[in-house]
Order: C-alpha cells, then structure tokens, then sequence
C-alpha cells in the first residue's frame, strides 16, 4: 500500500529486498498489488539466501557425489507454523540438499518430524542467522542438534537452515 501510495503521488519508490524477492519474499503479493494499483515496476533479481550460504560456507549445495536435488521451502506458513502441506519423504530424502527458509521458530518441530520420514539425525546442518547482514552468525550441527543450538544463543533475524549430506565435511 505504501508503495502504491507514493508511486502515485510521482514519487520513485525502490523496494530493497536482501536477497532475491522472488523466493519467499513477498516479491509475488507486492507485484498483485502494483499491477491492481496500475503502477509500473521492474523487479531486479537477488541472490537468493540459499545461494550466499553455499558461497559462505565454500560448499557446493548440489556435489554431485552427495546431492541429486536442492529443494528450497518454507518453515512457516501464514500462521506462524510449519506448513502441514510440506512433504516430509521428499525433505528427508538423503539424497537432496533442503534449505529451509524462515526456520527458526519451526526448526525444533521439523527436526522431530524428520527421522520418522526416514531422515538421519546426525545429517549436516547448518543455520544461518542475518546471513551477509551486519550481526551474520553461522551456526554448525546436525539435523537433530541445532534447534537446540539456535535457541541456547537466543538470536533474531532471518534465519535460514540448511542441511544435507552436500555440507559434511570431507574425511582427513
């Protein structure tokens, strides 16, 4: 609505989004409402969090000896919970890299969730608190460790986990 207000009072409006605004960033409700609003817009693409973790953490998200797949979902739907839709045979597949976004408030219900579908526990994770942001911090586990991890150090910011056997480290 802001957005809309000021564009048509003739004013430039620039939405800065970290990351890229079309993966879970509002990017798609924000264009509905310019497009009802007849206002004009040209989205400019980001680098989505999934891609500065990987560049963070020097890690290839799809190494082809540990990751057939990189999947990108939620961790929370409009209420705040996680999404009871998400398909958790697919998310424990040991075979694919999940980076979770908006995590951290669900991670301990996803980390419980996930060894039923068949998801080991000591998977490789990481979480990744205001990541290329002032105040970034990373944070190492496992799948079944890190909630715990994440809540001990009671950060805030967007956090985002992934996790996957694309992210253990090498032998030696």
């Amino acid at each position: 609505a802001l957005m809309v207000r000021l564009a048509g009072e003739g004013q430039r409006v620039v939405r800065l989004k970290s990351g890229d605004p079309m993966i879970f960033g509002r990017g798609g409700e924000e264009i509905d409402v310019l497009r009802a609003g007849g206002i004009g817009f040209e989205v400019i693409p980001g680098v989505s969090a999934a891609q500065a973790a990987a560049a963070r953490l020097n890690v290839s998200l799809t190494h082809r000896d540990h990751a057939k797949r990189l999947q990108f979902v939620t961790g929370h739907s409009r209420q705040g919970k996680l999404p009871e839709t998400l398909d958790f045979s697919a998310l424990a597949d040991t075979e694919a890299t999940t980076a979770v976004y908006m995590a951290q408030r669900t991670l301990g219900e996803l980390r419980d969730r996930l060894p039923a579908a068949g998801l080991p526990p000591g998977t490789p994770a990481y979480a990744l608190i205001n990541l290329s942001r002032d105040g970034e911090q990373i944070i190492s586990g496992t799948i079944s460790d890190l909630p715990d991890a994440l809540a001990q150090r009671a950060v805030e910011g967007p956090c985002l986990v992934i996790y996957g056997e694309a992210l253990r480290p090498p032998p030696g």
